[in-house]
C-alpha cells in the first residue's frame, strides 16, 4: 500500500511541476509579446492609439495567466496538506528546485527518515 500512495505521489509531483513549468513559460512569453508591442508601434513611430485594442488585451491574457499561476500554487500548497494526509512525509527542495532523481520518499515517522536524508545529503 505504501509503494502504490509513493508511486501516485511522485506522479502527482511530476506532473504538477510540469504544469507549473508550462506556466511560467506562458507568462515569459506574453510577457515578451506584451513589450514587443509597444516597441514595435515606437519604432514604426505609429500613434499610440494604432494596437490598443490588441496591448489591452495581451495585458489581460497575462494578468489571467498570473490567476492560473496562483490556482496551480494553490494546488501545490493544497498537495503538502494531502500528502500528510496520505502517511507521506514531507520533502522540501527549496523554490524551483526539483527533487533529485535519487530522492525518495518515506513515511513520516519512519526508520527509513535518516536514511533518506543521508542519501539526499550524498547527492548534493
Amino acid at each position: 500500500m505504501l509503494n502504490e500512495r509513493v508511486s501516485a505521489a511522485k506522479k502527482i509531483a511530476s506532473e504538477l511541476h510540469q504544469a507549473e513549468d508550462a506556466i511560467d513559460e506562458a507568462m515569459i512569453r506574453i510577457a515578451q509579446l506584451a513589450a514587443t508591442l509597444p516597441t514595435a508601434r515606437r519604432e514604426t513611430n505609429m500613434s499610440a492609439i494604432v494596437g490598443q485594442e490588441a496591448m489591452a488585451k495581451v495585458a489581460h491574457a497575462l494578468a489571467a495567466a498570473g490567476e492560473v499561476r496562483q490556482l496551480l500554487t494553490d494546488a501545490h500548497l493544497a498537495l503538502t496538506v494531502t500528502q500528510k494526509e496520505v502517511g507521506l512525509g514531507t520533502r522540501m527542495f527549496g523554490a524551483g528546485v526539483k527533487p533529485p532523481a535519487s530522492a525518495t520518499l518515506v513515511e513520516e515517522g519512519s526508520n527509513d527518515q535518516e536514511a533518506a536524508i543521508l542519501s539526499l545529503a550524498k547527492v548534493s
